[in-house]
């Protein structure tokens, strides 16, 4: 009798989600709506009225598309388990989660008892011996899609024939994270908030949300053990799987193909993903469909990163098959069509609007190399202040190792070109010695990948990212130089002196040499004790004005010296001033104090000006070398040594 119960309560709540599709409209790669169930949604059953020892049954996919039904029993209720929020502890009774337990891919799996609606499957027992779960109450995740919205003028929204509404996030940030973006986003922990610790590996029981697979594809093997390193502790597991969706092609096509887009399907139960890399690389979060009408779709009954307001694709997801584990079973799935926009990330689900899609942004990688034939990678990256510039990094770096695996003494050229909507194309050019290939580390140290970070940062207006093109080139060379010493002929130093400045160079296994760089000791520096500093073009910085716009920003941004460069630079005792973007060297004192007024704090901001003199080298170079020499006052008849 329990047995026919069970498949009858089965079948009617699987036929109260039953939904069709809506008409194909004329012309090619339409967007089709998403297909939702028909009729009314289920009635809710309120936690007070939930009772430890009912027996209801929960949905997922076990393999597939189409969710079944598992049976569950209530345990316990777990009272102000999080801020706010009860936890039903239930236990699910059904051979194939007994033998699995709670997998990863589960989060979201609703729960009913007599045909209503309780709740979530979100929390699993570490280390358990049975396959307990903890679910979320619905109540808390329906009050979550009523919180309203923050992004105005910052979210930009076209609404097509079809009525769906393309939205592109502009982002920008606090003054704060100027200059500092680029290095605090560049790993999952920078970048996002920060989730209860999901990490079992201390052996210590407790409820933990049920871990996110986090699908990846395109991704090679030694880029995957990075991103399992990083994203664990936030609950996210990389696994590889297959049938990642084609950048630029929702559909999920082959690129070049134009084809009608088939119409992506959320029902409850369903498996749906939030959608991070696609392309030739694809990286993706799959949970399960907890509720879904016209106003958009519940999941996961946890956070995915706990990020808040945020915009990212959501595509619905095939299962190939549920792969057990003692340390954590998971779910395997691949991405199919593009079914809404994920708007919220809260603590008890993610909320997302059906009618709304989210632009990426596309990323292409070219790799040259003397050895093989030059390879091109194209992606497209969700765009997120929090998340961008990480996901550039694991696209770049991963491009260059599928393409140039070695390990070996490289040479880098990287020059990246950053479209910045409204602006003109920002070019940035790095290049550097890495004797062991090239790690997501020494990539997002480029200036190209920094400026992504900082630009999502910066704390002036919101900018739009459109697209960004990096060509790495690389050559199998150790053609790099040490600045190991300097020096001056002679022991008087005339002011107005032109000065042969030796430099002493010491090649990687190759004898030292010496560079002569004729320099001139400016007139006005006699009878002064001056420095002189030689360093790599690569550590030394030009003059720039302080930052006051964005404009100013990007004028800065292009502002850098050679690698293969040695600047000698000579500090002089004349003052200059930074103003309104503008850098004013050699200023009267007059002027200076002019700009400077004490009765304000806006006022310009001074600087020591030095003379710089910059020598083309063939091969890199780094170190620094310093000397401090007394300059003769022709007038003083006093003549000092040159003195390191």
């Amino acid at each position: 009798m329990r047995g026919a119960w069970l498949l009858i309560t089965t079948l009617c709540t699987l036929s109260m989600f039953a939904g069709t599709a809506a008409p194909a409209r004329p012309g090619a790669d339409v967007r089709q709506r998403t297909i939702i169930p028909t009729g009314t949604p289920p009635k809710i059953l309120p936690l007070s009225e939930v009772r430890p020892g009912m027996v209801g049954e929960a949905l997922t996919v076990f393999q597939g598309t189409k969710p079944e039904a598992f049976k569950v029993r209530v345990v316990s209720i777990m009272r102000q388990f999080l801020p706010k929020q009860d936890v039903i502890l239930i236990r699910a009774e059904d051979p194939r989660v007994e033998f699995s337990g709670i997998v990863a891919g589960m989060s979201g799996s609703p729960v009913y008892i007599d045909g209503k609606l309780v709740g979530a499957i979100a929390y699993a027992w570490s280390f358990a011996k049975e396959p307990l779960g903890g679910v979320t109450p619905i109540e808390t995740m329906l009050a979550e899609r009523e919180r309203p919205r923050r992004a105005k003028g910052e979210l930009l929204t076209e609404t097509g024939s079809d009525g769906i509404r393309m939205l592109t996030v502009a982002e920008g940030g606090p003054a704060s994270a100027l200059g500092t973006a680029g290095a605090s986003t560049t790993t999952i922990s920078g970048a996002v908030a920060a989730l209860p610790p999901t990490d079992a590996s201390s052996g210590q029981a407790h409820l933990v949300p049920v871990a996110i697979p986090l699908s990846v594809s395109g991704i090679d093997p030694r880029a995957l053990t990075e991103l399992a390193r990083e994203f664990r502790p936030v609950g996210l597991i990389p696994v590889q799987a297959g049938g990642g969706r084609g950048a630029g092609n929702p559909s999920g096509t082959r690129a070049g193909t134009r084809t009608r887009e088939t119409a992506g399907r959320v029902e409850p139960g369903s498996a749906i993903g939030v959608e991070m890399i696609r392309g030739d690389m694809s990286m993706v979060g799959t949970g399960t469909v907890t509720y879904v009408d016209r106003r958009g779709v519940l999941a996961f009954g946890h956070p995915l990163f706990g990020a808040g307001e945020i915009y990212l694709p959501l595509v619905d997801s095939e299962i190939h098959a549920i792969l057990p584990s003692l340390a954590q079973s998971m779910k395997l799935s691949s991405p199919l069509r593009e079914v809404g926009a994920l708007v919220q990330d809260r603590q008890s689900c993610i909320v997302g609007d059906l009618d709304a899609r989210v632009t990426m942004m596309p990323v292409t990688v070219s790799v040259t190399s003397p050895v093989a034939a030059p390879r091109l990678f194209r992606a497209e990256v969700a765009r997120s202040r929090r998340l961008t510039p990480m996901l550039v990094g694991v696209v770049a770096s991963n491009a260059l190792l599928v393409a140039e695996p070695d390990g070996v003494d490289m040479v880098v050229s990287v020059v990246s070109r950053v479209n910045l909507k409204g602006r003109p194309t920002l070019e940035l050019r790095d290049e550097f010695f890495s004797p062991e290939g090239v790690s997501r580390q020494g990539l997002t140290g480029t200036r190209g990948l920094r400026a992504v970070g900082e630009l999502l940062s910066n704390p002036f207006e919101p900018v739009v990212l459109e697209r960004l093109d990096i060509e790495i080139a690389l050559e199998y060379r150790r053609d790099v130089t040490e600045i190991v010493g300097i020096s001056l002929p002679g022991n008087e130093i005339r002011a107005g002196q032109s000065l042969p400045l030796r430099v002493s160079l010491r090649p990687y296994a190759g004898p030292e040499y010496i560079e002569t760089i004729p320099i001139v000791i400016p007139r006005n520096l006699g009878g002064q004790t001056v420095r002189i500093e030689v360093s790599s073009g690569a550590t030394a910085k030009p003059d720039m004005p302080q930052v006051e716009s964005l404009a100013i920003y990007l004028e800065n941004l292009r502002r850098y010296y050679p690698p293969s460069s040695i600047v000698v630079a000579v500090q002089t005792p004349g003052d200059g001033a930074t103003l309104h973007g503008r850098v004013l060297p050699d200023l009267p004192s007059a002027a200076a104090d002019t700009l400077r007024p004490s009765n304000q704090t806006r006022r310009a901001d001074a600087y020591r000006v030095t003379d710089r003199t910059v020598f083309a080298t063939k091969n890199l170079v780094f170190g620094k070398q310093e000397l401090s020499v007394y300059v003769r006052d022709d007038g003083s008849g006093d003549a000092r040594s040159a003195r390191p």
